[in-house]
């Protein structure tokens, strides 16, 4: 559809009192001095019809200031519209009412006319069929040089690019590069920004476990190296023994109700009085035997000596080790404080567009700030893991160290007594003729048991009930003693599933460590075929052009590349061209929407003296040249 201009009159609009101007088709030229109403022309015809001026505005003032009452503006266009004549009329009329009671008419708004080849139509139908040759919007882009390149959002410009020159997609492009044959079968149906969003996401979740593993295979470590070190094999063979005791005990107790206990404890007595006579008569023949003379001692408490000397300054470096360790971890405790407190007081300081500088849009300004607190919120939940693993580790270290503080007294008490005994020892000067090994030991221990028979034949013979309740409360201690050990026993399983989580831990290191690099792999492919894909869409949308070349993506410092829609010529951005440059442009763009959209409408350039050879556009132009020589309008 094509639309000409063919006249235009105007009547008390903004500065103009009466103007007549007849158009041409090709290039006419309004010309005139500044302030002469070549801008409010152009505001006219907009205000004709879509009721905004050429910025776009629909609360500018139309009336004129020193308007005398009553007095309507009016603006008539004889348009052409495919060769037929299209007459468009609009007036605002004063509306005066009466009042009750009041003898004076007082103003009470405007009121809009519109006629269609002089025909009055309502509002509603009017703007209705206004749209039916021309919709608002295009109309915007199809008469102004800037509309599409300056004026217009990026994102918006971008979207109307793909509309206009039908940008491929990612599946069009895959199937045309047997290089990233890989990348099409794992994107599948997805587009390769969303499989990188997913692979970004992955790698994230990915690196997060790599990173938490060193310190979980490092906790597991120290927990097995300190279950290690406890004695289950004395547990084990101490269990055996507590285990005999309560068999023992029960025995005693099933037998007490009759005299089997009192004959076994008579029997006993007489055995362990056997056994006495025969290690006396024993150790009467070793005395005899012994004629040699007695060895020295002096080494034997040298090397007591030494190895209790040893075991303290041992317990003294563990203690130095642990107190230096635990104090290096406060510091990284209040060190991981301090960072809390410093991200916690970060605030959203709002966000800019990086293209153009502009204010983010509402929607995204609150995406950014979503962004921000998501990321403030990981790395103080980050700090407080932290914090929580080093808190477990210096507890773990404070139990040791009051373990190995409370040694120390022993140690050194262990370690004066075999000083001294190597002090005060004096190598013998004679044979001194001794019992047999063990021998005072043995003696006692069967006196201890012969005096115990006695006692318990003394009990049983006097009190039942009393043996009774000692019995009961000896299997009690037993027991108690035997669930304590039970409790060390199964520390040893404890360790070898440790042990075993060591490895299964390690193993899950080396599978996410392969992971993470395979998505970086996939993320380098996604990025390469985002190389390739600027390529292929900005010499697509270019080809559509003659003069203006649109840069679509811009590659960021970390290599990556985010969407943009720039104009430019010649590598030269669109700010930065010169008036004249930018309007050729906007002409250059303008011929191309017009096919895009089968519309072709009056185009206004203002400041047009500053062209010296407009772009063909294929359209009506009405260039706005300012003249100092015209005070009224003139129309080439």
């Amino acid at each position: 559809m094509d639309i000409e201009i063919r006249s235009l009159d105007i009547s008390n609009f903004k500065g103009i009192r009466s103007l007549h101007l007849d158009f041409h088709s090709g290039v006419n030229s309004l010309y005139g001095d500044n302030a002469t109403g070549k801008s409010t022309v152009y505001d006219a015809l907009t205000w004709l019809l879509f009721g905004k001026d050429s910025h776009g505005s629909g609360t500018f003032s139309v009336k004129p200031i020193d308007l005398p009452a009553g007095v309507t503006p009016e603006v008539t266009a004889v348009l052409s519209v495919n060769g037929e004549v299209l007459k468009l009329r609009k007036t605002l009329r004063e509306k005066w009412e009466k009042h009750r009671g009041s003898a004076e008419a007082r103003y009470a708004g405007d009121k809009r006319d519109y006629f269609i080849d002089d025909v009055p139509r309502k509002e509603n139908e009017y703007k209705r069929i206004i749209s039916d040759y021309i919709d608002e919007e295009h109309f915007k882009l199809l008469t102004s040089v800037y509309a599409f390149a300056r004026d217009m959002h990026w994102k918006d410009r971008r979207a109307l690019l793909a509309e206009v020159c039908g940008l491929p997609d990612d599946r069009t492009l895959l199937a045309g590069a047997p290089q990233f044959a890989e990348l099409a079968e794992k994107a599948g149906r997805r587009t390769v920004d969303d499989y990188k969003a997913a692979l970004m996401a992955q790698r994230k979740g990915a690196n997060a476990s790599l990173n938490a593993l060193p310190i979980r295979i490092d906790e597991c470590e120290r927990m097995a190296a300190e279950l290690s070190g406890l004695p289950f094999e004395s547990a084990r063979q101490h269990a055996e023994m507590l285990r005999k005791d309560r068999v023992r005990v029960q025995t005693e107790l099933v037998k007490l109700d009759g005299d089997a206990l009192t004959v076994q404890a008579e029997n006993e007595r007489d055995a362990l009085a056997n056994k006495l006579r025969g290690l006396e008569n024993e150790n009467r023949a070793h005395r005899d035997s012994q004629y040699v003379p007695a060895e020295d001692d002096t080494a034997a408490l040298m090397h007591a000596d030494e190895q209790a000397r040893e075991a303290l300054d041992q317990a003294k470096r563990i203690q130095s080790d642990l107190q230096q360790r635990i104090a290096d971890g406060n510091t990284r405790l209040e060190d991981y404080r301090i960072r809390w407190r410093a991200i916690d007081k970060e605030q959203f300081a709002g966000g800019t567009c990086p293209t153009c500088g502009q204010d983010l849009p509402a929607a995204e300004l609150e995406a950014a700030k979503q962004r921000f607190e998501t990321s403030k919120q990981d790395r103080k939940n980050g700090l407080l893991e932290d914090s929580k693993l080093l808190k477990a580790d210096i507890a773990s270290m404070q139990a040791r160290l009051q373990e190995v503080e409370a040694s120390l007294p022993s140690l050194q008490a262990t370690a004066d007594q075999t000083a001294r005994a190597l002090a005060d020892y004096t190598p013998p000067a004679a044979p001194v003729i001794e019992d047999l090994p063990d021998y005072r030991r043995r003696k006692d221990a069967i006196g201890r048991a012969m005096d115990d028979c006695n006692r318990r034949i003394e009990r049983l013979r006097t009190d039942k009930q009393a043996e009774r309740d000692r019995l009961e409360n000896e299997y009690k201690e037993i027991t108690a003693q035997l669930l304590e050990n039970d409790t060390m026993l199964a520390k040893e399983q404890t360790l070898a599933d440790t042990r075993r989580r060591v490895t299964e831990l390690r193993e899950e290191q080396r599978r996410a460590a392969a992971e993470v690099e395979e998505t970086d792999r996939m993320i380098e492919l996604c990025e390469e075929f985002a190389r390739f894909r600027v390529q292929s869409v900005e010499q697509s949308v270019n080809s559509h052009f003659r003069l203006a070349r649109f840069r679509l993506y811009s590659e960021q410092v970390n290599g990556g590349l985010m969407d943009c829609c720039d104009v430019t010529v010649g590598n030269v951005p669109y700010a930065d061209l010169n008036n004249a440059m930018q309007i050729n442009v906007g002409l250059d763009i303008i011929e191309t929407l017009s096919q895009h959209y089968d519309r072709h409408v009056p185009l206004f350039i203002d400041n047009a003296e500053s062209v010296t050879k407009l772009q063909n556009a294929g359209t009506q132009v009405v260039r706005l040249v300012v003249s100092a020589e015209d005070k009224e309008l003139r129309l080439e």
